[in-house]
């Protein structure tokens, strides 16, 4: 059966003031096989980094994969002065945590920001380096098919894997598809299964319209927007996807993470989606 993640950043957040602390007490309450490492763009000092993981790493947290720092991407398109340069050493931090944690898959948001993908090309070339400094820590580094604002993620994933062939891998968001109504054609996309280039996928809904830039928030339950699960079960029966999952979506109340929910979206994943 495909191992199903729960997102740290479903449970660590504003409602609790980003406390990484919690983490101990919150991990037996969720129903799961493992947990991705989301890194916030406040924790990108080494003293900050080497603190948050001194005390993770006693508690023996299965730690799967890694969210990294988003701002990353978003320095990267960007561009102005020493912007790349600081990118690169948020990446090395993040390797770094993420080699001590026992992570081996990385997530990646290559660009962002209000420039986005306006200058993808450079974006793409500074995958090169990013993609060396992973292979130095063992590292599977994926890129994530986040929301663009001048193209769409299917174009750029099929010229990265057309510059890097099978050395780029992705990690396929349902969420940010559907924000560009490409679900389907991200599943049609025959060069990111047939060459085997999806290892991760992150799972949660959206319901809106068409780059609906005021509905990506809240992050929604699955099944409580308007994704077709069903053709995404389907799908993933039919290609025998191997790769594992992560719920991004953190159900709130008034005084904190509903974990009743949380575990029926989990539940959801392992029934409709894992072991296809």
């Amino acid at each position: 059966m495909n191992k199903v993640l729960c997102s740290t950043g479903a449970v660590i957040g504003r409602i609790n003031d980003f406390n990484y602390k919690l983490l101990g007490e919150f991990v037996s309450k969720i129903n799961c096989d493992g947990f991705e490492m989301m890194m916030e763009p406040f924790w990108n000092e080494e003293d900050t980094i080497n603190g948050i993981i001194s005390h993770l790493m006693p508690l023996k947290i299965n730690f799967e994969t890694m969210h990294m720092d988003k701002g990353i991407g978003e320095l990267i398109s960007k561009n102005e002065d020493g912007d790349i340069a600081e990118a690169v050493r948020i990446f090395d931090l993040n390797c770094q945590a993420a080699s001590k944690l026992g992570i081996k898959l990385l997530v990646l948001h290559l660009w962002g920001g209000v420039p986005s993908d306006k200058h993808i090309d450079i974006n793409i070339k500074v995958y090169a380096d990013l993609l060396e400094i992973s292979k130095k820590y063992n590292l599977i580094l994926t890129v994530e098919n986040i929301v663009c604002n001048t193209d769409n993620a299917v174009i750029h994933m099929k010229k990265l894997y057309e510059t890097y062939g099978n050395r780029i891998k992705f990690t396929i968001d349902v969420r940010q598809a559907e924000f560009h109504k490409m679900l389907k054609e991200t599943c049609e996309a025959g060069f990111l299964w047939e060459n085997s280039l999806v290892p991760h996928m992150h799972i949660a809904d959206f319901k809106g319209g068409y780059m609906d830039w005021s509905k990506l928030r809240p992050v929604l339950s699955p099944g409580d927007g308007d994704i077709d699960f069903e053709y995404l079960s389907d799908f993933l029966k039919k290609i025998n996807y191997k790769g594992s999952f992560t719920l991004e979506a953190g159900p709130k109340t008034e005084n904190g993470i509903d974990f009743e929910k949380l575990n029926r979206s989990l539940d959801f994943i392992y029934k409709n989606l894992a072991g296809n």
